[in-house]
């Protein structure tokens, strides 16, 4: 994995935990996206989700379809453009790198964890318990600031690969 951005990922992360300010929906989707496309880059996938547009799935979260949206508008994965699609169900995601579960379809993360692991997607929500009903990356609050689990398990099953970097920001769970 390169570690080019790590300067900017760790700066990133510590700006975003050192804030500690309540955001609304929008620029709290605005820091997910920042997030999501840090944990692209420090992510590895099998072989043949690793060419081609680099695909995010949004489930459940208009607010964060259009920040990835904007997101995407001006920046790669490596030499891959990033495609954003908002699905209506977590089947329609095959294709996608990474699927993002929005709170309102908490009930379905389980069933997405199935999906994500047949299909090598990495899979995201932020939702109370989101990495113990299968999710491997799950945004949550830690001391009025923004934070992310990370479940190694899920990684595993998923066949994603997470950066040690990565996982030193995160709050690790097995």
């Amino acid at each position: 994995m390169k570690n080019i951005n790590l300067k900017q990922l760790l700066l990133l992360g510590a700006a975003i935990l050192c804030l500690g300010y309540s955001a609304t929906a929008n620029s709290q989707y605005k820091l997910y996206a920042g997030f999501v496309y840090h944990f692209a880059k420090f992510t590895q996938w099998t072989p043949e989700k690793s060419s081609g547009d680099f695909v995010i799935g949004v489930y459940g979260a208009n607010d964060m379809v259009a920040a990835v949206e904007a997101l995407a508008s001006s920046k790669t994965v490596g030499n891959r453009k990033i495609v954003v699609k908002n699905i209506s169900s977590v089947s329609q995601g095959a294709a996608c790198n990474i699927i993002f579960i929005g709170d309102s379809k908490k009930a379905e993360i389980k069933s997405a964890a199935a999906f994500a692991k047949a299909n090598n997607v990495l899979l995201i929500t932020e939702s109370a318990d989101g990495t113990a009903l299968g999710s491997t990356i799950n945004f949550t609050e830690a001391g009025g600031k923004i934070a992310f689990e990370l479940s190694l398990s899920s990684a595993s099953s998923q066949n994603v690969k997470i950066s040690s970097e990565l996982q030193k920001l995160a709050i690790v769970k097995s």
